[in-house]
């Protein structure tokens, strides 16, 4: 262990591609998450996006990369003397996306390798005239992980895919020959959502979750918060039901963050940090959720008397 969560923060937009997309919301969640912690970005020795559904589904180069050079985290290679370069990387897991990328954060930052890592998280409706049904809401999330000399932090990660329901939820671009202004046809965004995809992401986020806590020796009754998915939308109250944690341990985010998809789990998080809750908390569980059907779990200990900034 080893790791600390500096900030955490969310930013909202109206989900049009040319100046509050993806790349804006990410950006701008960066930029704050930043300032809350008052950490320069030229700290930043990593800095992970997580987002799926990108401003016209660009997808060269990493949107990691861009955040980087928009954010001003270290750029140029090699690093001017005396300073160090900031390692960035695009990952793609779906709704887990955010565990995923604290898993490989924590793997850099829980020893000392790296100082301070960020996640980044952003998703809005690539093409609002040529998508179908898009159901998530338009919003960015950033995460700031750094090393502290302790025993806080990430004590285990458990991802796990549930291939047999993969066809719960879908995403494709299917052709229109005669849609489109000139009738010449266009590509359409087409979302898939089957009526039984948010029990079945309960069900097995409940599995999941339960063999973590198992494998820690950590009763359920113990955990102090639950920072899960907001999609779908019962996701995170129904799975603390199911794990007998109460419902003031689930944090409640704001309305228009109640549909976030890779940036979910953020807006929980924040809201936790946000009333103080965090700050107390001993044991907090993670827990996420996604096509595939994929379940992502973590399990954090915050060490004692540790102070977060709530912004």
């Amino acid at each position: 262990m080893g790791t600390f969560i500096d900030a955490a923060v969310t930013s909202l937009g109206g989900g049009h591609v040319f100046g509050r997309g993806a790349l804006h919301l990410a950006d701008a969640a960066a930029r704050a998450c930043l300032e809350r912690a008052r950490h320069p970005a030229d700290e930043l020795d990593l800095l992970v996006h997580v987002g799926v559904y990108k401003d016209f589904e660009i997808a060269e180069p990493a949107l990691a990369s861009i955040i980087q050079e928009d954010i001003d985290a270290n750029l140029g290679s090699p690093p001017r003397l005396g300073h160090h370069g900031t390692f960035s990387f695009d990952v793609s897991n779906g709704g887990c996306g955010v565990i995923t990328a604290a898993q490989l954060v924590d793997s850099f930052v829980a020893d000392g390798g790296a100082r301070r890592g960020m996640i980044v998280a952003a998703d809005a409706d690539p093409s609002p005239h040529t998508t179908q049904d898009f159901p998530f809401a338009p919003a960015g999330g950033a995460l700031l992980i750094s090393h502290v000399d302790d025993e806080g932090g990430f004590e285990r990660f458990d991802t796990r895919t549930f291939p047999e329901h993969a066809g719960q939820f879908e995403t494709q671009l299917r052709w229109e020959p005669h849609a489109g202004r000139t009738h010449r046809g266009r590509n359409v965004l087409e979302l898939f959502e089957a009526p039984a995809f948010a029990a079945t992401c309960i069900e097995a986020g409940t599995l999941v979750a339960r063999e973590l806590l198992a494998a820690t020796e950590t009763p359920a009754g113990s955990i102090d918060l639950l920072i899960a998915s907001q999609y779908p939308p019962t996701f995170a109250r129904e799975l603390g039901r199911a794990l007998g944690i109460a419902d003031d341990r689930v944090p409640r985010v704001a309305p228009e963050l109640a549909r976030t998809h890779t940036a979910g789990p953020i807006a929980a998080l924040e809201a936790a940090i946000a009333s103080h809750r965090f700050a107390v908390a001993r044991r907090v569980l993670f827990v996420t959720c996604g096509a595939g059907l994929t379940i992502g779990a973590a399990l954090f200990r915050t060490p004692p008397a540790t102070s977060f900034f709530a912004g």
